[in-house]
């Protein structure tokens, strides 16, 4: 989904204060939350937990 010209703003303001290109920035922040820790452990949870739910619902 692109951006909304708001969005876009910020993202620019973003990156020109981190003294970065809006590419290397927007880079930078999707890299960095494909390895964030926390996010890796929610995504697991609610991975084991879908699969909690289909289990139950079969032994039912």
């Amino acid at each position: 989904m692109p951006l909304r010209a708001a969005e876009q703003d910020q993202v620019q303001l973003a990156a020109t204060a981190a003294g970065k290109t809006v590419d290397a920035f927007m880079r930078d922040a999707v890299l960095h939350a494909a390895h964030d820790p926390f996010l890796a452990a929610l995504e697991h949870a609610a991975t084991r937990a879908a699969a909690d739910r289909i289990q139950h619902g079969y032994a039912g």
